[in-house]
């Protein structure tokens, strides 16, 4: 099975420009002290991430022939998000202390590590990332 996929780098691509652009973004809702700002950022952020990982995802899934429940994009999606929030926390923007940081980053990885678990059970019912069922028809 690939690992790293076109359709992969151009959604690492995509959410890395999705991301600077939402920390830029709470940076100034913060600075501004504004919050339906921040909450309309975080909204379209969310938004942005959820389709372009459901756009890639279900290409590369089609195109590449892989089940692996989209444990790759949400490992690429985690390690952005978080080494982007750090970055933006060392230039100096506004957007969340430390302490939030590290938080978030424990609180999702763990949710990151489930979603490994799951991950192994799936590809325990695979053959190089092919579903069994649809081999052996």
């Amino acid at each position: 099975m690939r690992v790293f996929t076109q359709r992969l780098g151009q959604f690492a691509i995509s959410a890395l420009i999705f991301t600077v652009a939402f920390r830029y973004a709470l940076d100034l809702s913060v600075g501004m002290k504004s919050f339906p700002a921040a909450l309309v950022c975080s909204i379209v952020y969310f938004g942005l991430m959820f389709f372009a990982g459901w756009y890639y995802g279900s290409k590369d899934a089609v195109e590449n022939e892989i089940h692996d429940i989209g444990f790759r994009f949400h490992f690429i999606t985690y390690v952005l998000c978080i080494a982007l929030g750090y970055a933006s926390y060392f230039i100096g923007w506004n957007t969340e202390p430390l302490r939030s940081l590290n938080i978030g980053a424990m609180s999702w990885g763990i949710g990151l590590a489930l979603h490994f678990v799951f991950f192994l059970f799936a590809q325990k019912n695979a053959i190089r990332g092919y579903v069994k069922e649809e081999i052996f028809q």
